[in-house]
């Protein structure tokens, strides 16, 4: 009786390991090798697999149950299981939902890692290899900043760490904030550019240059030489030119009709009526007028 209780036991045991193998596959390895007394380990598992779909679609019948998630499959070495095994309704980001924060929408189809809790099956995405959106949503600031420093020396055991490495003076940084966006870029030769905008001006600065767009005006100086565009005005050198310029077509003709007429002057003489002396001239000075007329410049 007693052999026949064990034998009920022992297959009741090997079931349940079956089960258990099918259903957790390979990370049954990782459960069974981490350390007692944590609380919890063995709990949550890592899953490295493939977006097998994006719910995007308003239009798709799984949008309003799985909308903002993704599907996420195994890859075939994770899991035990004959069949594909696919995970739905996959969060891009670790919140409960993916309003604010960080969040990275991947690409079809791209290699993801996700994290599994096996108690709540709760689902997120940890890792990706190509993203389609990637999105930070700040209440103050989002800044990105790239400083170039020199080489670590491995094979120096007194070389300073990352934290002590000398700045080359190559560095960008760009700031976000509510109000407005500023860009600088600097080298190591002392030279700046800088890009700023807000709701109201957008300016750049490049050495001695500064371009500046307004809702009323756009200004590009250069030192003391300025060019300024604003409604109904165009301003060659400065601001506050005063001098109009001249509009070409209509000098050229006033030039050739004052030449016409002056080559028509007559002098009276003991003679007779006598043309001026230097009439030739002037239809040599006729035919130049067109040449100090600009091929790419134009006003009006």
């Amino acid at each position: 009786m007693e052999d026949k209780q064990s034998t009920y036991h022992n297959n009741q045991h090997l079931i349940r390991e079956a089960i258990r193998k099918i259903a957790l596959g390979r990370s049954l390895e990782r459960i069974d090798m981490a350390p007692g007394g944590l609380s919890g380990v063995g709990t949550a598992r890592l899953i490295h697999g493939y977006v097998a779909k994006v719910h995007s679609d308003p239009a798709d019948e799984e949008f309003e149950t799985y909308g903002g998630t993704v599907d996420v499959g195994e890859y075939p070495d994770e899991t035990s299981s004959s069949e594909p095994l696919i995970h739905k309704g996959v969060l891009p980001a670790a919140a409960r939902n993916n309003d604010g924060g960080f969040l990275i929408i991947p690409t079809l189809f791209s290699e993801v890692t996700m994290l599994l809790d096996a108690a709540t099956r709760h689902a997120y995405i940890v890792g990706y290899s190509h993203a389609d959106i990637i999105r930070l949503w700040a209440h103050r600031e989002v800044s990105i900043e790239v400083t170039q420093t020199e080489e670590i020396d491995p094979t120096n055991e007194s070389s300073p760490d990352y934290d002590h490495l000398a700045a080359t003076g190559n560095a960008s940084s760009t700031v976000h904030t509510a109000t407005g966006i500023r860009s600088v870029v600097r080298n190591d030769r002392d030279k700046e550019t800088s890009w700023a905008i807000s709701a109201d001006e957008i300016t750049q600065h490049i050495d001695k240059a500064t371009v500046s767009h307004t809702a009323e005006k756009i200004t590009q100086q250069v030192n003391k030489t300025a060019v300024t565009v604003a409604d109904g005005k165009v301003s060659l050198g400065d601001e506050q030119a005063t001098e109009p310029l001249v509009l070409g077509n209509e000098l050229a003709q006033l030039m050739l009709d004052f030449l016409t007429e002056c080559s028509q002057i007559t002098t009276p003489t003991l003679m007779g009526t006598m043309p001026a002396i230097n009439v030739p001239n002037f239809a040599s000075l006729t035919s130049r007028i067109q040449q100090f007329l600009s091929k790419t410049s134009y006003t009006k």
